[in-house]
């Protein structure tokens, strides 16, 4: 039996304001323990949701909090927890430097239909 798949389309003009706000999301939720620290690698780093952000001209500094979301784990296992809080506070504080500028502070978004 087949997966059921939904898509959700994104209005381009929201593009980076949905995915500021689903990395500062997931990275809460690894903060937070929610979520074990290979979810950046599962999530927010996987090039086939980072590399179409390139393209919508997302800042160099946020797609490195993108693409180093899966080194969290590595950094886990080198140097602990405390050195995994520091990165993402970092990359929190960039998340949110960024949403804080962007000149529509709200996205769109839908579910397309269900065939």
């Amino acid at each position: 039996m087949a997966e059921e798949t939904h898509t959700l389309i994104v209005a381009s003009s929201d593009c980076e304001a949905f995915a500021l706000c689903l990395a500062l999301g997931t990275l809460e939720a690894i903060r937070s323990g929610a979520w074990p620290v290979e979810a950046g690698t599962w999530t927010i780093a996987r090039p086939a949701f980072r590399e179409p952000l390139i393209t919508a001209g997302i800042p160099a500094e946020v797609m490195a909090v993108f693409s180093g979301a899966d080194e969290l784990s590595a950094l886990m296992a080198l140097a602990g927890r405390d050195a995994v809080e520091r990165r993402l506070a970092d990359w929190m504080a960039v998340i949110r430097t960024r949403l804080a500028v962007l000149s529509e502070p709200s996205w769109y978004a839908r579910w397309s239909e269900v065939q």
